[in-house]
Formats: structure tokens, C-alpha cells, sequence
């Protein structure tokens, strides 16, 4: 084969596998919903529990309401027992262009059994000048927690809230409010702090902020991880000096910064925890 025609096949490859690249990533992916389920056991518990989670779906940056009516579709066909939200609602900081009461009143479609807790993002904080995300949450049916914790007695759960460790005041001591007979989670929304605390006395932790790195591609994810977001990057892990604890980071349903998603589909997660 001739240099020339070499060449000429090898630019067509690579500019069709860029264009096709791009195309994927901003338009396909940011696009698509699924819900990622995953099983857990625990003796704690004296009935099963199904919770569903999300977070970081950063409306009104480069995702609308018909997400958010999509996420809350997939949220209520799951059926769950407790819904938790791990922060960056709205997205938007420079040029704050949505409606916080279409958004509460979206959020206040999502049913669960027992209750809908929410705790506080970076972004939250970004924009506390701009609307009261406790107030829009608290509208929809959302309880949210800032260093503090609520009881769920008919499952036997208490829910532990960290403030934002970015932006917030988080007490690396909330887990000392643990109890030693409920099944206890802890709801942040960046999973790096769990290192500071003693997290032992916890059965499952929430988070997300990684956005699962948004675009993963050897080298360049490492480079955009967040701060406080960069060693646990998306899906399930096993942390705490003895082993007994999961941590589950989402890689949530919005994008920041740049409109591109690359394989980091956007999800809910519906964790199933049997006795």
C-alpha cells in the first residue's frame, strides 16, 4: 500500500472515531438514564430495606427539567422505602437561569414510604446567595440534614447528614452519634472525608461530587477529579478498619464545567439491604 493511501485511511479512521467521539459524549450519553442497582445484607436490619439515591444533577447548566422528570419517573418505579438526595442540585453559577419552585415542585413528585432526606453540596453554597436550597428541598418533601441525624424506627435506620466539606463546616464527629443496634447510614456528599472519621460504627455511606469523573480517559480523569473526590471515584467500596462498612459513590446525573459525558452514563442507584 502505497504511503499516500496509507495515510489518507489512517486521517479518515481517526477523524471519523473523533467526530463519532464527540457526538457520543455530548449528545448520546448526557442523555441517557439507568438505574444501577446493587444488594447488600446486614443483621441490623429487621426488615429489608430499598432506598434509592441521586445527586449532582446540576440543573440548569447544561441539564432542564425534562431530566429531572425523568429521574423522578425512574425514582418512583423502584418503589422505595427512603429516597436521599447527596447535593449539587442546581448547577448554574454564573448566570442562575431556572426556577427553584418548577424544581421543588418536580422533587415533591417523588414518593417513598418513609421519607426523602437530603444533605448539602458545594454547589449548594455556591448559589446561597442566589435561592434557600433548605427551603426549596423542605417544599418537596425533603428533610435536610446538616451535621445532624434522624431516626427511621420503623426500619430501624438512622440517617447520619455531614455538612459540605468543600464549602461547609462538616463534623468529622457525627458518626460518634451512630447507634450501636440500628443500621446506620451516613449521607455526604464527598466521599474522601471518610478517611478523617471514624467510620466504623457505620453500616453504609452515600456520596457523590465525582460525577465518576465525568469523562473517563487514561490520564485526563485523574486531572479532574475534584478536590476531596479522588480516590473514591464512582460505584461500591468496602471501607473502615474492619472491613464492615460500603460506601457507595454515584456517579450522579448532571455535568459541570464542560457539557460531555464519557462513559459515566448518567444514574440513580437502588440499593436493596436484606436482614
Amino acid at each position: 500500500m502505497k504511503l499516500g493511501k496509507l495515510l489518507l485511511i489512517t486521517t479518515i479512521t481517526l477523524t471519523t472515531i473523533i467526530v463519532s467521539g464527540y457526538i457520543y459524549s455530548r449528545y448520546v450519553e448526557p442523555s441517557l438514564l439507568i438505574v444501577n442497582r446493587e444488594k447488600l445484607e446486614n443483621s441490623k436490619l429487621e426488615a429489608p430495606l430499598k432506598l434509592v439515591f441521586f445527586g449532582d444533577t446540576h440543573l440548569g447548566e447544561f441539564n432542564d427539567n425534562d431530566q429531572l422528570d425523568r429521574i423522578v419517573a425512574k425514582i418512583n418505579a423502584e418503589n422505595p422505602d427512603l429516597v436521599i438526595f447527596t447535593g449539587d442540585l442546581i448547577g448554574s453559577t454564573k448566570n442562575f437561569s431556572v426556577n427553584p419552585e418548577e424544581i421543588s415542585l418536580g422533587l415533591s413528585k417523588i414518593n417513598a414510604t418513609y421519607g426523602k432526606v437530603a444533605v448539602m453540596g458545594n454547589h449548594e453554597y455556591a448559589l446561597i446567595d442566589n435561592y434557600n436550597y433548605e427551603d426549596l428541598m423542605n417544599a418537596a418533601g425533603f428533610e435536610v440534614l446538616v451535621n445532624d441525624w434522624l431516626d427511621i424506627p420503623e426500619l430501624n435506620v438512622r440517617l447520619l447528614g455531614l455538612d459540605d466539606v468543600y464549602r461547609g463546616n462538616p463534623d468529622i464527629d457525627l458518626t460518634d452519634e451512630a447507634l450501636e443496634n440500628s443500621y446506620n447510614i451516613l449521607l455526604t456528599h464527598e466521599p474522601d472525608i471518610v478517611d478523617e472519621m471514624t467510620i466504623d460504627a457505620v453500616q453504609l455511606v452515600l456520596a457523590g461530587h465525582t460525577h465518576g469523573g465525568q469523562i473517563t480517559l487514561p490520564y485526563l480523569t485523574e486531572m479532574i477529579l475534584p478536590a476531596n473526590g479522588k480516590k473514591y471515584v464512582k460505584g461500591l467500596f468496602v471501607i473502615g478498619n474492619q472491613g464492615q462498612t460500603s460506601l457507595f459513590v454515584t456517579k450522579g446525573t448532571g455535568m459541570t464545567k464542560l457539557p460531555f459525558r464519557f462513559m459515566n452514563v448518567p444514574e440513580i442507584v437502588a440499593i436493596e439491604v436484606s436482614p
